[in-house]
């Protein structure tokens, strides 16, 4: 059935009570696999937990949800990188030692719509330190043999000019929200595109036809469909808390845009999710397994 290649469990936790119930109609429903996104140095163990605790009594993770860990380009993280970096590698070792068979090193990237000149809150205008950022944990998957989940937000070019920088060229560009132009150099060399509920907020026709075509031109082995739930929730539900349940919208529209059916781009999904989290090899230095 529905793969949601990136999700937000922990946030969605925090934002209804009905959790449990979605974790287990995902369970019902036949969910084969869901990638739970870090975004922050040490929240893997309580993304972890939020799970277990909501999945009963024996707290055990059902085998279709799985976890990355990665530092959003936020301005805590940006300020404190060494300690950042650090702890963001322990995470990265804990999901190992769990015995995961899939994960990656993400979210992480450039956002240059709350990073600028200027900017207060958590953006921050330190722009080389954003991309210094990047590019450390670019160079921490590749150490790793892991993908990258990159969140790229009016930043295109920097973000392709620090994945060749690295020369690490294994992911996915998330929420995917370029042109046909843009969406071309990213799989020219390589990465994956995936695209959250925002294709189907079709509002005129100019905008409806732009996305089928860019949701077109993504080849077979190439497309990952997902929710960033609790955020981005599809055109039916645009105003709820969004959950992992309501992906079979962004599968329709998407279905719709590519002339096939929604079964066909469930196997499509599933099958590049496996292939591109899972782990090239254990570890960069064995004994990290066995520690």
């Amino acid at each position: 059935m529905f793969t949601d290649s990136h999700c937000h469990l922990h946030h969605i936790s925090q934002k209804t009570a009905h959790f449990p119930l979605i974790l287990k109609a995902m369970q019902e429903e036949g969910y084969p696999f869901i990638m739970d996104i870090g975004t922050d140095a040490e929240d893997f163990t309580p993304r972890y937990n939020a799970v277990a605790e909501a999945c009963g009594k024996d707290g055990s993770i059902p085998d279709f949800i799985h976890f990355s860990a990665g530092l959003w380009p936020g301005r805590a993280a940006i300020e404190h990188q060494a300690e950042a970096l650090q702890k963001l590698e322990a995470d990265i070792q804990a999901i190992l030692k769990s015995g995961q068979l899939y994960t990656a090193v993400g979210e992480c990237g450039i956002d240059r719509y709350w990073n600028h000149a200027g900017a207060t809150g958590t953006g921050t205008g330190d722009l080389a330190g954003e991309e210094t950022l990047f590019k450390e944990q670019l160079a921490l998957a590749k150490r790793y043999g892991l993908a990258v989940i990159i969140h790229s937000r009016d930043g295109f070019e920097p973000t392709l000019r620090c994945i060749d920088e690295v020369g690490w060229h294994r992911g996915v560009i998330h929420c995917f929200s370029y042109g046909k132009k843009e969406a071309a150099a990213f799989l020219e060399r390589g990465w994956y595109l995936s695209f959250p509920g925002t294709i189907t907020y079709t509002d005129n026709a100019k905008a409806g036809s732009e996305i089928a075509e860019l949701v077109r031109m993504v080849p077979n082995d190439k497309l990952l469909l997902e929710t960033d739930a609790p955020y981005l929730a599809p055109q039916p539900v645009r105003r709820a808390v969004n959950t992992p349940l309501n992906i079979p919208y962004t599968y329709q529209a998407a279905s719709e845009y590519r002339q096939c059916t929604v079964e066909h781009l469930c196997k499509i999904v599933h099958r590049n999710c496996r292939r591109l989290f899972s782990l090239l090899c254990k570890t960069p230095d064995s004994r990290v397994r066995s520690a």
